[in-house]
């Protein structure tokens, strides 16, 4: 309350302020005086902290929730050993990245209980025993830190919707490799983590290139981005993530991508083409204005294997004759509006394709059926432990809850983060990622449930 820069209250005043600088004896009575004029409740508009929590679409937002805030107690007695606090030296406080970090509360007080007094402090500092007297952030060892900071180097217009973004590294080095398929985030503003796939070639390490569809009515992220993602500014992004692979070796890939989804399909083009690999490019669009990268397409070495579709034009695919039957070596991968994906995974399946050799990757979460949740036990593979897990909470929640390391992003099932060894148990599997091959070994925790009421699954955790 007698910080001069809140400006609130009484300390909105000049002299006020001179005194808590200048007079700190004076805090309390003056900490007193604030109370007694009915300064200093609660402000939920300017605050220091943020009340965020995990929606629907996995990044973190503003809570529509109740907080636990309750106004200021004027007729407590505050004593210094009733008081319980949580400090948080450098080694626990969050990372210096825009990316979510849970705040430990009881390490915060252990470390707390720990501190050293003024007194010691002082005297290892003048006798030279500075190991550990400071603490500086580091990644763990042998880790990474989780996001790299690079530019805006360009930022072109491809349609009214569709803007390409050129991303390099600050001072010009190269960027972490990636695989045809992968991925980034990309931290829009605290609140708004978002996923593009790089479209960039992949033996190009000096750039990312993605593509973003501004969605005026989505959440917000896409259409802030357009709006601020100027040349010239920095971002902070993660390293690529590939959930959705490209088989190297298939003797045919049909790459059929559908508006904002042809971004990935374009890095795979780039590397089945350095590969010398046979290939087929497809891209849907309502018409030519609508379709992002066109020009780039059209330079490419390999636009003898790219073919265009307008709908606009009379030139919608036809995907049974594209894709016709299955051969053994063919895969087909998609990415796109669900109505689209559907339409191609259909036509593969209607031609003989097997599971294995149909590749998609979601940017949004697809039509799923009602399901009905049973509560069931999830068994861990190394310690024997049995966990309850309720109908109101998925197999990540109860883990998180027991102190388990689980990673989540999106929380829907669709960008495979979440993914854990399956030893035994019948599970359903409410994911849109694994193939059913994958499912016979892997379950997606945010998602997938046992089968039936009171089933037992067998994790390899």
């Amino acid at each position: 309350k007698t910080c001069p820069w809140n400006l609130e209250g009484l300390f909105a005043e000049a002299p006020f302020r001179w005194l808590a600088s200048y007079a700190p004896g004076l805090a309390k009575p003056l900490a007193r005086l604030d109370d007694a004029v009915g300064n200093g409740s609660i402000n939920p508009i300017k605050k220091w902290w943020w009340d965020l929590e995990m929606v629907d679409e996995g990044p973190y937002t503003l809570t529509s929730n109740g907080v636990n805030d309750r106004n200021l107690q004027t007729d407590l007695d505050l004593k210094h050993e009733d008081q319980t606090l949580a400090v948080y030296p450098a080694n626990l406080a969050p990372h210096p990245y825009p990316f979510p970090f849970p705040m430990d509360r009881e390490a915060g007080i252990k470390a707390y209980e720990e501190m050293l007094s003024p007194a010691t402090y002082k005297a290892r500092l003048a006798a030279g025993e500075t190991e550990g007297l400071a603490h500086e952030y580091r990644p763990l060892a042998g880790s990474e830190a989780p996001v790299l900071r690079v530019a805006v180097a360009k930022a072109e217009e491809q349609t009214a919707d569709v803007t390409k973004y050129e991303l390099r590294a600050l001072k010009g080095e190269a960027l972490p490799s990636f695989e045809a398929g992968a991925h980034i985030d990309v931290v829009v503003a605290p609140e708004y983590l978002r996923q593009y796939s790089l479209a960039s070639d992949p033996a190009d390490p000096g750039k990312y290139d993605i593509g973003v569809l501004r969605e005026d009515g989505g959440r917000g992220g896409s259409a802030l981005l357009h709006r601020i993602f100027q040349e010239g500014r920095k971002v902070f992004i993660s390293r690529p993530i590939n959930h959705f692979p490209l088989e190297e070796e298939a003797t045919k890939s049909f790459l059929m991508g559908g508006g904002i989804g042809i971004t990935p399909m374009i890095a795979m083009a780039h590397r089945l083409h350095a590969l010398g690999q046979d290939f087929e490019l497809h891209y849907s669009c309502r018409s030519r204005a609508s379709a992002g990268f066109l020009a780039d397409l059209m330079s490419v070495p390999w636009v003898a294997n790219a073919h265009f579709h307008f709908s606009a034009e009379g030139s919608r695919a036809d995907l049974p004759a594209i894709i016709g039957n299955y051969v053994a070596g063919h895969h087909i991968y998609t990415c796109g509006p669900d109505a689209y994906m559907a339409a191609v995974l259909n036509a593969g399946e209607q031609g003989g394709f097997p599971e294995e050799a149909l590749h998609r990757e979601y940017f949004s979460i697809p039509e799923a059926p009602d399901y009905e949740n049973h509560p069931f036990t999830l068994r861990l593979k190394r310690s024997g432990e049995d966990i309850v897990v309720p109908t109101d909470k998925s197999a990540a929640d109860v883990l998180i809850e027991k102190g388990y390391p689980v990673d989540l992003k999106c929380s829907d099932g669709i960008c495979g983060v979440c993914k854990c060894g399956l030893v035994s148990g019948e599970v359903e599997h409410r994911d849109f990622v694994l193939s059913k091959a994958q499912r016979e070994a892997s379950m997606i925790l945010c998602q997938s449930r046992a089968a039936g009421l009171n089933g037992v699954v067998e994790i390899d955790l």
